[in-house]
């Protein structure tokens, strides 16, 4: 394994159970969730036996999310412990978790009607890589969805006032927020203003029909944002 990957890998095995809490809290809240309002609006009504992957699913929202909606949801992350979390907050949810990495897990080209992912695109060290093989794995007319923001993105902007992570994230604990922002400085998305620079990858990897959202700004710079887009009826 790549040293960066089994960094980003090493960190989020510390980051599990209390992930796994805020993740509890979204499940358990009376308010309507953003992400579950979003992916309600794009994706009903689904038909019988339509397939959806969360990939890089963490403890489980999106998964649990699009099996709610009626999908066959596969859950794909590469950190164990992730996923026995997953695991435990989806019962009693009939979702299949695959211990994979997010760019190389071993699905057939067109296999899913939508790919969802939550979070994850910032920590890619190759995200055009990564778009172009879930384009693959997605079938013609298929949808994909990506929840983001531009985390980290302070370390290398000086414009931006983001407060850091450990002002903004619950259940951290005594972890050393330091770990992942050496390994963010290390990543392309760092040095990249998204979601602009994602629409310029979706276009070159063949994706249309891309929506972005504002979910979030900091000082009238995007902080957290949603994209929807499809894969070519004719591929």
């Amino acid at each position: 394994m790549d040293p960066l990957d089994r960094a980003v890998q090493n960190y989020w095995h510390l980051r599990a159970e209390g992930y796994s809490l805020s993740t509890r809290d979204e499940l358990s809240d009376t308010h309507d969730n953003p992400y579950a309002t979003l992916l309600r609006q794009w994706l009903k009504p689904c038909t019988p036996n339509q397939k959806a992957l969360d990939i890089g699913c963490g403890p489980g929202f999106l998964a649990i999310q699009l099996a709610k909606l009626g999908f066959i949801t596969t859950g794909v992350d590469s950190c164990e412990s992730m996923l026995e979390m997953a695991q435990k907050n989806a019962r009693p949810l009939n979702i299949r978790f695959v211990l994979a990495d997010a760019m190389n897990a071993s699905f057939e080209n067109e296999t899913f009607d939508v790919i969802a992912s939550r979070n994850l695109v910032w920590n890619l060290p190759d995200p055009e890589a990564a778009y172009r093989t879930w384009f693959n794995w997605l079938k013609p007319g298929g949808k994909l969805i990506i929840f983001d923001g531009n985390h980290y993105r302070y370390l290398t902007d000086s414009n931006r006032h983001d407060r850091p992570h450990r002002q903004t994230h619950k259940y951290l604990g005594d972890i050393d927020i330091g770990i992942m922002e050496s390994i963010a400085k290390q990543l392309p998305m760092t040095n990249e203003d998204r979601p602009d620079y994602d629409q310029i990858l979706l276009k070159k990897v063949g994706f249309i029909n891309i929506d972005t959202i504002v979910l979030s700004r900091t000082s009238e710079k995007i902080r957290d944002f949603a994209i929807i887009c499809e894969k070519n009826h004719a591929d």
